[in-house]
């Protein structure tokens, strides 16, 4: 059996990856990450969305650096309760009715009273054929929550607009490097950001760091934009994670444990060559393993940082993950420490003539 790769702190990872955050109520998440940001930095700032802005600064006049990794996961929120105390809710996030059915979920009231509920679903017997291999609308859910009434569900606390989150929990599997939980999508993103922040507390970087954990990604992107307005970064370093192809039936062209993946594109974002190029050659010369990644369908932060202000120099470094938008993700270690490896030094090498080199690839 493999030993465990590099030095990852499960429990901060724990805490990021187990706090209830979906898309418009960031708050538990973005308080787990100030946290664990506090020891190591000068200034913490809010956009008005919510998005939590970390600043170390630098030692000289250097460029700002913006690494983002968004805090929000995918859920759902109260729609309607129904007489007999069902809950209807719609999807905060891209959602597959094929992973949902008898899943349990939290249901989060105004108090911060947690609910436990499960989503119903019949069981196949005396089932027509058609009815069984059909994937359920998510519209058409319920969710159980062992009451039998809606007065009942009232006197909980549960109102229209609570929100809720995937119940699961924080597992490290057979091989010590594979690591299973909710909300990798994209807690690992922000957790990157802070281990950056954390390797760099006795080193000196001319950048000011700006570790962000942006807001409502998976409904928009629009954490990252505003954070950006606030920010105005020279160079930007969208954190999330990838679809791995290493599973039954696929290409494994993305796969775990592979080390660092740069994206060269997805639906959102092309990533700046001069960056691409420049992140290559520092994983050179630190002997990391590099996979790249064009991803045709979805987009990260860098989709909208890209585009604020005049432009800022941006690309998307991705973790590959298995069964993301689902109650259970798994990464490995190696990607995760080679990232935070990777971007560790790039901060330290980040200075102005770095970024007049960057800023005339494109020119």
């Amino acid at each position: 059996m493999e030993k465990a790769y590099g030095n990852c702190d499960l429990e901060m990872m724990k805490d990021f990856c187990q706090v209830d955050g979906p898309s418009g109520a960031e708050k538990e998440a973005t308080r787990v990450m100030k946290k664990y940001l506090e020891p190591y930095v000068q200034q913490f700032d809010y956009d008005t969305l919510g998005s939590l802005i970390a600043l170390k600064k630098g030692s000289g006049k250097g460029p700002k650096l913006m690494l983002a990794g968004h805090v929000d996961e995918i859920g759902f929120v109260v729609t309607r309760i129904e007489d007999n105390g069902f809950l209807r809710f719609a999807p905060l996030g891209g959602w597959w009715g094929h992973v949902l059915l008898a899943k349990p979920l939290v249901i989060t009231t105004d108090e911060g009273k947690k609910i436990n509920g499960v989503i119903g679903a019949k069981a196949p017997h005396g089932m027509k054929p058609e009815e069984r291999d059909k994937v359920q609308e998510v519209k058409n859910m319920y969710i159980d929550i062992g009451v039998a009434s809606k007065d009942e569900a009232l006197e909980l606390g549960i109102k229209i607009g609570n929100y809720i989150t995937p119940k699961s929990d924080f597992t490290v599997l057979n091989n010590p490097n594979y690591l299973c939980a909710k909300a990798w999508d994209d807690r690992v993103g922000a957790l990157i950001a802070t281990d950056v922040i954390k390797n760099l507390s006795n080193s000196q970087h001319s950048c000011d760091i700006y570790a962000v954990g942006t807001v409502q990604e998976e409904v928009g992107l629009r954490g990252a934009k505003t954070a950006a307005y606030k920010i105005d970064p020279d160079v930007a370093i969208a954190l999330d994670v990838t679809t791995a192809q290493d599973t039954p039936g696929e290409d494994a062209s993305c796969k775990l444990g592979a080390g660092v993946t740069i994206s060269v594109q997805d639906a959102s974002v092309l990533g700046h060559r001069g960056l691409i190029v420049k992140l290559a050659e520092i994983c050179e010369s630190l002997n990391l393993d590099v996979q790249y990644n064009a991803l045709l369908a979805g987009g990260t932060d860098a989709g909208t940082i890209h585009q604020s202000r005049d432009g800022i120099i941006s690309c998307t470094l991705s973790i590959p993950a298995r069964y993301i938008h689902s109650h259970n993700g798994i990464i490995h270690r190696k990607d995760y420490c080679d990232t935070v490896t990777l971007l560790t030094e790039f901060a330290k090498r980040l200075d102005n003539a770095m970024l007049e080199e960057l800023r005339q690839s494109n020119r």
